[in-house]
Order: structure tokens, then sequence, then C-alpha cells
């Protein structure tokens, strides 16, 4: 362990750029959208075959037929989904205590998900 640090990287440098031009834009959505869904993971159910998205509610309550714009991770508009339901999950986690986990079902197919990415409707 020594005293310096290693300079960063092109590539660091580059990610640490975006990152900062995101922060106003991710700022922004948060206060101008009623609902916001922070998703986590996206899966298939099994049997109907259907699309879920999980994560958590960190604004408003969806609803089902709430046409949400899905935001990069960076806050930049990737596209739009029609909610076609949505349950809620309880789980237990000892560290941090109860959490909410939210099952969102899209009426339409969806391939497009990466990392971090939000839902968010507009107020």
């Amino acid at each position: 362990m020594g005293l310096f640090k290693k300079p960063l990287t092109p590539e660091e440098l580059e990610q640490q750029r975006r990152y900062e031009e995101s922060k106003p834009r991710l700022l922004n959505l948060h206060n101008t959208s009623k609902i916001i869904f922070y998703i986590d993971s996206v899966t298939t159910d099994s049997l109907s075959q259907k699309q879920i998205l999980i994560g958590e509610i960190g604004i408003g309550q969806l609803q089902a037929g709430d046409c949400m714009e899905i935001y990069s991770c960076e806050g930049l508009p990737v596209g739009t989904m029609i909610v076609d339901k949505w349950e809620e999950q309880a789980e237990r986690h000892a560290i941090i205590g109860d959490t909410i986990r939210i099952l969102c079902f899209p009426k339409e197919q969806w391939d497009g998900y990466t990392p971090g990415q939000i839902l968010a409707k507009k107020k």
C-alpha cells in the first residue's frame, strides 16, 4: 500500500466524465416524476412466458395501464413500456429490515434491459 494512487486509465476517466454528466439528468428525473421504479432484474415467468421486472418503487405507485418511460442508468431515455399488472412481494433482510419488492409485468416483450435502468412517469 503506497501513499499515492495510480493515475486513472482513459476508460476510468471516460466513465467518471459520464457519471458526472448523468447527475443533473437523474436529479431532474427524480424531481419531475410522479412514479419511479428501479429495475433490479428482468426474468420470464415459466408458465405464462410473460416478462417480470423485479425492483423497487422509489416514488409513487404503479397502476395497470401506466405508460412508463425507460431510462438508462445515466438518465437518458431509451424506450417506453405499458404496465400490464404489478404485485408486491415482502422480503426479510436481516441487516436492513423489511423491504417491499415489486413485480411489474409489462404488456409487451422487452429485450433492452441493462443493469441500473429506471422506469418513470412524469408529473
